[in-house]
């Protein structure tokens, strides 16, 4: 049973010991108990003890009780705080309820209206813990799955598929906007050594497979972290040597031509001149830079084209600060692809292959590129595979893409197997859908879509199947009573179980027993 801290502040030793005395007599073990002689020690007893309950009297020498009160409210807004006086006053009451007092207790105390209160309080105080420590798991639960939902959700972006866990949940489990606007970046790296950083070793250098590994996650997590600094984003999985980040604008479209900001983005219409601004940056950490334009090319720190529309003009200056940051910071060679602004998931999409189009026809004279094909409409996403045409996805990046999605399918497949190993060995027991899932870690609306998806049908359907074949096993014993075989495969009731097997084979138990 958990000790909580009771601050007893009154200027009356012979008081104070009296509530200790009688408190302790009737909640033993329930209270480590604090004195407190006058105002400011009470202000410093509760900063040093930090006390659950606060028994405190109004009229004290110095600072007065209600202002004491006043000042350990704001060091600790969860303790209980309740006056003890033997002042009846109304503006005594009103004052205490501004700041939150939890009860008003006249002198002498009662025994039975103390104990009362107090037992009152504590069960709050458990109420209160059971309730942070839900808040806390939730909360823990949804820091886990964040990581997961954005590289699913970069997935949805990078190939045209669909899966069980829609869009639109993935966009809400993000808090990012459901019809979002943005474009997409696509850091490609260099094959051929990285750059040496003050003579240590490379970033990806050197260490064998686990030093590679350990580089290459430092790697990524530096670069996710620079990009979720500057902009609302989605950033996917490293594959191989690339990556995509989905830039997104909120609350805005191509035609509205909008210059909205969110909390973590930078400017959402960047000029001409912000994007040239950009490119000198960058090229002054490393090489050129990408310009945009109505046929945006590379360029080498000079300004952008005044005719460089917002549509290209942002992604531009976007795609140079982040070459900045990786051949600047990280020491690493790379290619960035920027695809231009456009509305709707479909328009992140159609962005993501014309920034994989620009990132593979960027040579070794421009590090940085903005798609110059056609100007975007509404019609389908470029086509993946079509690289030599300079309008595709690049081969690797779909390889890398569909290596990652066949790992996800085995791990699925994995983590369904031992859901479906616990299910066949409990399945005449009161079992849940919630407990499968739970039992390996996935959310409800997950495991239930990934369950049909693999199994054929529905974890009812499964457990029932389950239980009538059994049942029908079980029949074969003449000396078991259908009653029995009913309470053997996991029903209370064996009308219900009547039902269910007609339901399934067609007939019912007594039919199927005298065949």
């Amino acid at each position: 049973m958990p000790v909580y801290r009771l601050l007893i502040a009154d200027d009356e030793a012979l008081e104070r010991e009296g509530l200790e005395w009688m408190i302790s007599r009737s909640m033993p073990g329930v209270f480590e108990v604090i004195h407190a002689a006058n105002g400011r020690t009470a202000i410093q007893r509760a900063e040093q003890h930090r006390p659950d309950i606060v028994l405190m009297d109004i009229k004290m020498p110095g600072i007065e009780g209600l202002e004491a009160l006043r000042r350990i409210k704001d060091i600790h807004p969860r303790m209980k705080l309740v006056l003890v006086t033997a002042y009846d006053y109304f503006s005594y009451a009103k004052q205490a309820l501004e700041i939150g007092v939890r009860d008003y207790m006249l002198k002498p105390a009662k025994r039975e209206q103390m104990i009362g209160l107090l037992t009152s309080l504590v069960q709050e105080l458990k109420e209160e813990h059971v309730r942070r420590e839900e808040e806390l798991k939730t909360t823990e639960k949804l820091a886990r799955l964040e990581p997961l939902a954005e590289s699913e959700l970069a997935m949805h972006l990078m190939r045209e598929r669909t899966s069980e866990t829609g869009e639109s949940d993935l966009l809400e489990l993000l808090a990012l906007p459901p019809d979002p606007s943005g474009y997409a970046l696509v850091l490609s790296f260099e094959e051929e050594e990285p750059h040496r950083v003050s003579g240590g070793p490379g970033l990806w250098g050197g260490g064998g497979e686990n030093g590679d590994t350990a580089s290459r996650k430092h790697m990524y997590d530096a670069v996710k972290s620079w990009c979720r600094s500057r902009y609302t984003c989605v950033v996917s999985p490293l594959m191989g040597r690339h990556l995509a980040v989905f830039v997104i604008r909120p609350g805005e479209t191509e035609e509205s031509g909008g210059a909205g900001r969110s909390s973590h983005s930078e400017p959402k219409s960047a000029s001409a001149e912000e994007g040239a601004r950009a490119c000198g940056e960058a090229a002054a950490a490393t090489a050129a830079c990408g310009a945009a334009g109505s046929a945006a090319k590379a360029c080498h720190g000079q300004p952008v084209p005044p005719a460089a529309s917002a549509e290209a003009a942002e992604p531009a200056a976007a795609a140079s600060k982040l070459h900045g940051y990786v051949s600047g910071r990280l020491g690493r060679r790379a290619t960035v692809g920027a695809g231009r602004a456009h509305h709707g998931l479909t328009g992140l999409r159609r962005s993501y292959a014309e920034a994989c189009a620009a990132a593979i026809n960027a040579d070794e004279s421009a590090f940085v590129r903005v798609y110059d094909g056609e100007p975007a409409g509404d019609g389908p996403p470029i086509p993946a595979g079509n690289a030599a045409a300079g309008h595709g996805v690049p081969s690797e990046l779909e390889l890398a893409a569909q290596r990652l999605l066949s790992e996800r399918e085995e791990r699925t497949t994995s983590v369904l197997k031992e859901a479906k190993d616990w299910i066949d060995a409990h399945f005449v027991e009161e079992i849940t859908l919630e407990q499968a899932a739970e039992r390996v870690h996935l959310s409800l609306h997950y495991f239930s879509k990934m369950f049909k998806r693999h199994m054929g049908e529905s974890f009812i359907d499964y457990v029932t199947r389950l239980r009538i074949d059994r049942a029908k096993e079980l029949m074969k014993n003449d000396e078991l009573s259908l009653k029995e075989v009913c309470f053997e495969v996991g029903y209370k009731d064996p009308n219900y179980f009547s039902r269910v097997f007609r339901k399934v084979t067609g007939i019912s138990p007594t039919g199927y027993r005298g065949r």
